[in-house]
């Protein structure tokens, strides 16, 4: 698994479809441009937050 096509592939995406849709499910409706470009910011804010202790934990569990 060390070549370069994998090495670019994505673990985990969230996209704006995926954000869209469960606007719909909480809401009843799509946000609106300002609302999505808020909701961007704050999923990109807390997958940052702890995605260090994630990879690591991860990395741990996956050796032991």
């Amino acid at each position: 698994m060390d070549n370069t096509q994998d090495n670019k592939k994505a673990v985990f995406a969230v996209t704006i479809k995926d954000l869209q849709r469960e606007a719909v499910n909480l809401v009843g409706r799509k946000l609106t441009d300002d609302e999505l470009h808020t909701a961007i910011k704050g999923v990109e804010s807390g997958l940052c937050f702890g995605i260090n202790i994630v990879i690591k934990t991860a990395i741990e569990e996956a050796i032991n």
